[in-house]
């Protein structure tokens, strides 16, 4: 306890305003000792030896506590590695409190415009040690608030999960936060990751972002029971105050997808506001699918139409050629299916439609004068079924093929080229169905 108290003598004894020294080095009147300690803890320190650091890095916290921001920095390194060797509990407490002591000192002295990074660091590192102490549960909450206030959308990518599970863990064991409080907390940790997720360059710290986002979002419903209820009760009527509120668009839409709320009209409005400020493929797509399913297909085809400008995948691209040629007929669906292919030949689904588009244009496509020419569509309506591996309706399709004796009748043999005519203008080859 002896080496606490004198950390604690050292930070209250000379609490006199110092001149932060960031780069020059403010030398006490004993220089000589000073030298001597400072070369000692840098020794042991380079190996590792935080033990052999830790009593002469004190002189010069008591006698020099403003000499240079190294100190501190240095300090933060010997009381980890202290603490993180530390097996006895007690002992490792007073470690921690000291560890928690060095930046305080180094903020009261030597700040160097850090302070942002100095209260992150405080707070993460409070977190790592002490968070299975309940009784500090309050303290780092207090802390990750004041290294948001801080740094905001700067606070380091590696606290977010940590903030919201502080959060969690004052709910759980203190129940010390409203449901207005939680949401604030989670409102302002997720502005944070959605910033940095659109400001990163690196895929992988976008990708582990993302995989925040997702847990933060898992401890949120833990905490607060969000049901479509709740968000029409709590969330809409500000969303009405302010239908602009972008913020508040995303929240209510996250909130009603996850709840299985989306029928609501709410949340397509929501989903309206964050498609008008932020291109997202993924709502473009949803509110195409949801207009469709609406039959208001303006609006579908409006929503898709934005989703393939969105996108550069050539899958997603494939996928709303075909949303588009489900909202068309004839000719013109034919031709958004075969831009499908075109760009994503994988797409078989594409073929389906256009098979089922000719299987089901023969009443309107037939002339009623030859039936071979006529039944010619369910031949090119066969080939597309085949492309797209769909044996249930290839055998449709052949059970409509003509007759022996309608070949016959009509003057053609099995093997013939034949165009189909209508606005098909496929060219098949005749085969018989018997």
């Amino acid at each position: 306890m002896m080496k606490r108290i004198l950390l604690m003598t050292a930070f209250t004894l000379l609490g006199y305003i110092a001149n932060a020294q960031c780069g020059d080095w403010k030398f006490p009147e004993d220089k000589s000792t000073f030298d001597e300690k400072n070369v000692l803890y840098n020794d042991a320190l380079r190996s590792k030896d935080f033990a052999g650091a830790q009593k002469p890095h004190l002189w010069i916290l008591q006698n020099a506590p403003d000499i240079n921001n190294a100190i501190y920095i240095n300090g933060e390194k010997i009381y980890k590695g202290l603490a993180d060797a530390e097996k006895d509990t007690e002992r490792k407490k007073v470690l921690v409190d000291s560890l928690m002591l060095m930046y305080d000192m180094r903020l009261k002295y030597t700040p160097c415009g850090k302070e942002a990074d100095i209260a992150a660091r405080k707070a993460y590192n409070a977190y790592r040690y002490n968070v299975r102490n309940k009784s500090e549960l309050e303290n780092i909450l207090k802390l990750f608030d004041e290294a948001y206030a801080l740094n905001e959308n700067k606070l380091p990518y590696y606290m977010l999960l940590p903030y919201m599970s502080v959060v969690q863990y004052n709910v759980k064991y203190k129940k010390n936060l409203s449901e207005d409080q939680i949401l604030n907390h989670y409102d302002k940790i997720m502005a944070v990751v959605d910033y940095q997720i659109a400001n990163e360059k690196s895929s992988d710290r976008v990708d582990k972002l993302k995989g925040y986002k997702g847990s933060i979002d898992g401890i949120l419903v833990g905490l607060v029971n969000i049901d479509c209820d709740f968000v029409k009760e709590k969330l809409a009527p500000k969303f009405k105050e302010d239908p602009s509120n972008l913020k508040m668009a995303k929240k209510i839409f996250g909130f009603m997808l996850n709840g299985k709320c989306t029928d609501d009209p709410l949340w397509l409005e929501t989903g309206e506001v964050i498609l008008a400020n932020e291109p997202d493929f993924g709502i473009a797509k949803a509110l195409g699918v949801k207009f469709k399913a609406a039959d208001d297909y303006e609006k579908a085809r409006t929503y898709f139409g934005q989703a393939l400008e969105i996108t550069d995948d050539p899958s997603n691209k494939a996928d709303m050629y075909i949303q588009l040629g489900n909202l068309r007929s004839g000719a013109a669906a034919r031709d958004l299916y075969r831009k499908a292919l075109a760009v994503d030949p994988s797409k078989k689904e594409a073929y389906a439609a256009i098979g089922y588009l000719y299987y089901g244009s023969f009443e309107t496509c037939a002339g009623k004068e030859d039936w071979v020419k006529d039944r010619a569509i369910f031949l090119a309506a066969y080939e597309k079924f085949r492309q797209a591996g769909n044996s249930s309706m290839m055998s449709k399709a052949k059970e409509a093929f003509p007759s022996k004796e309608e070949v016959f009748t009509y003057n053609y043999k099995a093997g013939d080229k034949i165009t189909v005519g209508c606005w098909v203008g496929e060219t098949v080859t005749i085969q018989t169905r018997d």
